[in-house]
């Protein structure tokens, strides 16, 4: 009896055991290695998965990088689900610039094995950039274009000016360039001009350009709104007027911002091929009835209700006149703004852009390209305007620049067009 016992219990451990190894030999381990960037930098984001078919009780997974002599463990741990973004600091666990190779292992009870190998490429080197060609100075308004090199292609390049950001476009090998401008919130908020670059390994630089500022001094423009004036134009934007000044207030600055950020949006995809020829044009036959930089004080029953810079040129000519293309470029939006009203956003290259508001209508489309002179709507009311007219506004990546710089033939010649091409 004894011995019949201990047989039974040899054949069920015999059996536990070969029902082990056929559950094991059934299991499959995924892993999963996704670098933020396409090389590995001084801090990379890495985000690690590991998908194992089902959980199991004995065993682990291993996931490392290594290097020659150099090695760091990035998940060790059970045979289980696990998914998670981690920090990967290669210097720090001796690697240097060069292949390197990530490797995933499963060890089991009865065996050890490779269930993963990538090879990566470690990147401890920063890019330089240098300055190669920029403007003596730039006035408030002013365009200026900046030419940039680096010591290797990079995955973003941009200019910083405190909250406004000029892209850097590449136009040949390591070479880069864009257009700039101070913005008009530099009056109330100096700053200065700053480089930024990500390589491929995420690596970041960041460079003081040596570009002096010279603020200028606009005039200031006191309006004076009366009650019905003011309902008429909130009536615009609300169904009804139950406080006008809180509700001015929304409109100038809550709007104002919303269509900012609209027009920096449009921006981020300009072209990097010039399509603007020569001097740009000023409406014909219009005169100018409120200028670039106008501060204006807005009161409302002898409060100040709010204030605000002017970003463009009010252009006035006749009740619905016909509004043509300021310069060649293609339409990069036809619709409705907050401020603005109807419409019109033209792309010409290199992050300039104009903008045409308080149209009545429009007759271009998305993606259209137009010539300089060509109609595209009609001057009216629409959006933040009380008389029939025209917002003009030449926009650097979103921000307003000065039309006059625009209008200027021979200031666009060597400070624009010779400095782009």
């Amino acid at each position: 009896m004894r011995k019949l016992t201990l047989t039974a219990l040899l054949l069920a451990l015999l059996l536990a055991a070969g029902g082990t190894y056929l559950l094991y030999e059934k299991l499959r381990v995924e892993v999963f290695f996704k670098p933020e960037y396409p090389r590995l930098g001084l801090k990379s984001r890495v985000h690690l998965e590991v998908k194992p078919s089902f959980s199991v009780p004995f065993g682990e997974v291993e996931v490392f990088v290594r290097q020659g002599n150099a090695s760091a463990v990035l998940y060790e741990g059970p045979i289980a689900p696990f998914a998670e973004t981690l920090i990967f600091e290669p210097k720090k666990a001796g690697f240097r610039d060069g292949e390197a190779e990530v490797v995933g292992v499963v060890r089991l009870p009865f065996k050890e094995e490779r269930i993963f190998y990538q090879k990566v490429v470690v990147d401890l080197t920063p890019p330089t950039l240098e300055v190669v060609r920029k403007p003596r100075y730039l006035k408030v308004g002013e365009p200026g274009v900046l030419t940039l090199k680096s010591s290797e292609e990079l995955l973003r390049a941009q200019i910083r000016f405190g909250e406004a950001v000029f892209p850097l476009l590449e136009v040949e090998g390591g070479t880069y360039k864009t257009v700039v401008t101070v913005p008009l919130f530099a009056l109330e908020e100096p700053q200065s001009f700053y480089a930024e670059a990500v390589d491929a390994a995420g690596n970041e630089v960041r460079k003081f350009v040596p570009l002096p500022v010279r603020l200028v001094k606009f005039r200031t423009v006191k309006v004076e709104f009366d009650r019905q004036t003011l309902q008429e134009l909130l009536l615009k934007f609300f169904n009804s007027v139950e406080d006008p000044a809180a509700q001015f207030r929304i409109v100038n600055e809550e709007f104002r911002r919303e269509d900012q950020r609209t027009l920096v949006r449009l921006a981020q995809n300009s072209t990097d091929r010039l399509l603007a020829k020569g001097a740009f044009k000023q409406l014909p036959g219009s005169a100018v009835t409120a200028r670039y930089g106008d501060h204006r004080l807005y009161y409302f029953e002898g409060k100040k209700i709010g204030e605000s810079y002017h970003g463009g040129l009010d252009l006035a000519k006749y009740r619905h006149a016909p509004v043509v293309a300021a310069n060649d470029g293609r339409v990069v939006f036809a619709g409705r703004l907050k401020i603005y009203g109807n419409a019109v956003v033209i792309d010409h290259g290199f992050g300039v852009l104009t903008l045409y508001g308080h149209l009545l209508d429009y007759s271009v489309k998305v993606g259209q390209t137009v010539k300089k002179g060509e109609v595209i709507g009609r001057t009216d009311t629409t959006g933040f305007a009380l008389g029939d007219h025209l917002h003009f506004a030449t926009l650097v990546w979103g921000y307003a620049a000065n039309p006059i710089y625009f209008f200027d033939g021979n200031y666009l010649k060597y400070h624009f067009y010779e400095p782009l091409r």
